[in-house]
């Protein structure tokens, strides 16, 4: 299908508009840039955050998420649901993060045992975090979920900073929601010690995604279909 490229600079526009995802994919399979542009705005900063917390790196995560809606693009038409297209979207971004996690061949040193963390985060512990600033403590946050191993850091980003609950994060990792539920109390226990009661403090903003970042997925993406 031809994509009719939308103008990149059409913020207000494209944020405000509340065509639902079918409309948007139907839309998009009928050549509509700006409904894909819509649909890359709308869930940029899920789907960042679920490639970062898998490969732990920016650039990487960019570059997956980019490459992840270039492929959604060509299968639009095999989207039916049930689920949402965000869950669809999302297990797509999961599914890219972990097959270039494997690829890498490296190895996971973080932590999957909630009594190793003790020597780990002391340091952040002994720090006055009543008095940090939203900033100082979301990077504390950030540092501590990058002790987790890859499958409880992806559950707890999604549960505890992206707010999605057990059914949506089931479906969007492609696990049970036993699972879910076993890998986020887990998560949870490890940085409880430090964090369960700042998380509300700190905004529920770590891994933010938007501004230029935003900008650059949306106009990349686009470039690299019009150039098929």
């Amino acid at each position: 299908m031809e994509l009719k490229q939308s103008s990149i600079h059409d913020k207000l526009a494209v944020t405000t508009n509340l065509t639902t995802d079918h409309e948007l994919v139907d839309k998009v399979n009928a050549g509509d840039g700006k409904a894909f542009e819509i649909i890359m705005r709308r869930y940029n900063q899920r789907l960042y955050r679920i490639a970062r917390s898998i490969l732990r790196d920016n650039d990487e995560a960019m570059d997956v998420v980019q490459d992840s809606y270039v492929n959604a693009y060509y299968k639009f038409s095999n989207f039916k649901g049930p689920d949402g297209l965000a869950s669809w979207l999302s297990r797509i971004v999961s599914n890219e993060a972990l097959m270039r996690l494997r690829k890498s061949s490296r190895i996971d040193y973080s932590l999957d045992d909630p009594e190793s963390t003790h020597l780990e985060i002391t340091s952040l512990e002994q720090q006055p975090m009543d008095n940090l600033a939203t900033e100082q403590l979301r990077k504390l946050l950030e540092d501590a979920i990058e002790l987790l191993s890859v499958d409880y850091r992806c559950v707890y980003v999604m549960r505890a900073i992206q707010q999605l609950n057990t059914r949506e994060t089931s479906k969007s990792l492609d696990i049970s929601e036993d699972v879910v539920k076993t890998r986020y109390l887990r998560a949870k226990r490890i940085l409880q010690k430090i964090f369960e009661g700042h998380v509300e403090k700190a905004g529920l903003n770590a891994y933010e995604f938007a501004g230029h970042r935003c900008d650059t997925i949306v106009q990349t993406v686009l470039d690299k279909i019009q150039q098929r």
